[in-house]
């Protein structure tokens, strides 16, 4: 005789099948590590019946998954023109905030060139470097008064059309002329 199972049972059988079917898939290092123990055990024997089986509670829908992110969009950068604007400004202020002192006559213009890193809100990330020390004792208040103007314009009021690229502004050399300051 033949004996049908209740819908219910029918039900929790499947969602073991089911969940076993993809608890056998998934890989996590406990997983892995309880397989390789059990390599050498003998399989274990399925139920003997159905009605032995305990059953099982509803489960609940599992979220769908998440979907991927999208791609980062591509960094903006300035056009050439921008960043020639964008550097003319910087040095405009830059100078805007030097005091040179007066070049030694016997001497060749210092030009300094200054490296600088910035936080995005223009106030200097770290202390300004003087890539180009003056050899010429004479010319360290030359290269002083660069680093005081530095100081003095710290942060940099930077204008809202160049915030969108910090990247290409975080960090600059800047060349303190005293020819171009003279103008």
């Amino acid at each position: 005789m033949t004996r049908l199972l209740h819908p219910a049972v029918l039900l929790a059988l499947a969602a073991l099948v089911a969940f076993g079917a993809v608890g056998c898939n998934r890989s996590s290092p406990s997983s892995n590590q309880t397989a390789a123990k059990d390599a050498g055990k003998p399989a274990q024997a399925a139920p003997q019946s159905v009605a032995s089986l305990p059953s099982a509670p509803a489960t609940a829908p599992q979220a769908p998954a998440a979907p991927p992110l999208p791609p980062p969009a591509p960094e903006q950068r300035m056009t050439n023109a921008q960043e020639a604007d964008f550097d003319a400004w910087i040095v405009k202020a830059y100078l805007g905030c030097w005091n040179p002192p007066p070049q030694p006559a016997e001497s060749d213009p210092y030009v300094a060139y200054v490296r600088l890193a910035f936080k995005r809100d223009g106030s200097l990330a770290k202390a300004p470097k003087l890539v180009n020390p003056p050899a010429d004792p004479a010319l360290k208040p030359q290269a002083k008064s660069v680093l005081q103007a530095v100081h003095a314009c710290n942060p940099l009021p930077v204008p809202a059309q160049y915030r969108p690229f910090y990247e290409q502004w975080k960090t600059k050399t800047i060349h303190f002329n005293p020819q171009v300051a003279a103008r």
